[in-house]
């Protein structure tokens, strides 16, 4: 969806041949059932946008629509009756099996027609066996030159059944909500969002990350959308970074925040290379022992009416209720309370994370099946069974962690307008404000819940040490070794926001 730092656009327009900018709009994708609302708008600005650009280089962006296969069949076919045999340039799809198995079948198409093609990669991707030197080979890729953009796009007309902007928002009006928009598709739009952060909003984006009120601000990049649908390039994003750091050098804290930033860049560029080495965690537990706790199967009616609640924000648990209203609204929520929220449902309300996982598809506009779906096996507890413990949020206790001041929840709970921390930590407000009363209690399922849990990852442990003997009791030990390790640099961190927070005042 940008043409900076894209490979195939950089080699399709290298030797100044005619080139054919398309995109297929497949309905497929439309009535996928992780579709959602917010990242459909967000693809259609980025088209839009796109369309924009390339005509500003005399081209045009060509949009087709119909099964993704047959279009571009009957394409290259056309091309080939005009005596003009195309080469064709595209990005892998890495994230689902209608986009791997549509990759397999266009590359099968084109051996048949002895065509030329160039597989591509939006971002950095391991291809082949795994190994243990992704790091390494991660950096050396984002120090890389970019790729050049072009200049101009030599585009012939071609008499193509296209269907045009205005037509697309027609046919697909249900994906144009008339709300207010928090985040806007397009490589301009993503280019103004980096320049934002990196001018004066990533000042204490180390811990202002977590804020969940300062995250809806503008503490975190909101660059997440462009990442996903590729507006703007992670290795972009990087060197940018980089070069902002140069400029730092008398502001130490500056870029320490600068550095947790790419390091973020690599955890979340991480999931996908998960993803693209084990594509069936997207949708099966990683350990087997889950699969009589967390299914896909149907909910039932007293399940129904708690994942209603938690889908709506109306589960009387403050901090959950603002972030899932949030994340209605704006089709984002930041990264620690979707963590909290993915705890709740599937620790405390006791349902599967395959439904928790498909409504945050359903409506974050940088939904990414690499990262959300893993998180949802983490938050759930199933991943790392290796360890004795695993996190449960406490959402009540986090609100004084997380939103001392009550801005977030003033925002999104009106009903508690008017409170102080205390009281609604202390629950002053039952019978006395039209808030709801709690769904559950918290900590009664936490202790029932987490111990059906608990006695799952001690099979699963127990299983794998028995099956790996040695390797495992080492990796128990180092993991242990870790925990402390960063139990001690969780201390320091704290002390280090203290300070922060102490002098901005």
């Amino acid at each position: 969806m940008r043409l900076s730092d894209n490979e195939i656009v950089s080699l399709a327009t290298a030797n100044r041949q005619p080139v054919l900018p398309c995109f297929i709009i497949d309905p497929w994708f439309y009535n996928h059932p992780e579709v959602g609302k917010a990242r459909v708008r967000f693809l259609f600005e980025s088209l839009e946008n796109l369309d924009q650009n390339l005509r500003q280089l005399g081209s045009q962006l060509y949009l087709l629509e119909g099964s993704s296969i047959d279009v571009l069949t009957k394409l290259t076919k056309y091309l080939l009756q005009q005596g003009q045999p195309p080469k064709l340039f595209f990005n892998r799809d890495v994230q689902v099996a209608y986009g791997i198995d549509r990759d397999r079948a266009i590359l099968d198409l084109y051996h048949q027609l002895s065509l030329d093609y160039h597989l591509g990669l939006n971002n950095f991707l391991q291809i082949g066996d795994r190994n243990d030197a992704w790091r390494d080979q991660y950096y050396s890729y984002q120090r890389q030159p970019q790729h050049p953009s072009p200049t101009q796009i030599n585009t012939p007309a071609l008499d193509l059944p296209q269907i045009t902007f205005a037509q697309l928002k027609q046919k697909y009006a249900q994906f144009w909500p008339p709300s207010s928009k928090f985040f806007v598709g397009g490589e301009n739009s993503a280019m103004a969002t980096l320049a934002s952060f990196l001018k004066q909003r990533f000042y204490g984006y180390h811990w202002r990350l977590s804020r969940p009120c300062l995250a809806q601000q503008g503490a975190t990049s909101h660059l997440s959308p462009h990442f996903v649908f590729g507006t703007i390039s992670v290795r972009a994003v990087y060197q940018a970074t980089k070069a902002r750091v140069a400029t730092l050098a008398d502001q130490p804290k500056a870029q320490f925040a600068l550095k947790a930033f790419r390091d973020r860049l690599r955890w979340r560029d991480s999931f996908t290379q998960r993803l693209y080495n084990q594509p069936e965690i997207a949708h099966t537990n990683l350990y087997r022992e889950f699969d009589q706790w967390y299914s896909p199967a149907p909910l039932n009616p007293e399940q129904q009416s708690k994942f209603a609640a938690w889908q709506a924000g109306q589960t009387g648990f403050p901090l959950v209720d603002a972030s899932m209203r949030q994340l209605q609204a704006m089709g984002w929520m930041n990264f620690r309370m979707r963590a909290m929220c993915a705890t709740f449902l599937t620790v405390n309300c006791g349902i599967s994370w395959h439904h928790g996982a498909k409504h945050y598809m359903n409506c974050l506009v940088d939904g990414d099946l690499a990262i959300d779906n893993w998180q949802w096996q983490m938050q759930a507890g199933i991943v790392n069974p290796l360890s004795e413990t695993f996190r449960i949020y406490n959402p009540n206790k986090n609100i004084g962690d997380r939103d001392p001041d009550l801005k977030f929840l003033s925002y999104w709970v009106p009903e508690l307008r008017g409170y102080s921390l205390a009281e609604i930590q202390a629950e002053a407000y039952r019978n006395h404000s039209p808030y709801l009363t709690a769904i559950l209690n918290w900590s009664q399922t936490r202790k029932v819940n987490g111990k059906i849990i608990s006695d799952l990852r001690k099979k699963v442990r127990q299983r794998l040490l028995s099956t790996k003997g040695e390797e495992y009791e080492q990796a128990a030990k180092a993991k242990a070794t870790v925990d402390k390790y960063w139990e001690i640099k969780h201390q320091q961190y704290q002390e280090y926001r203290q300070i922060s927070i102490e002098g901005l005042g």
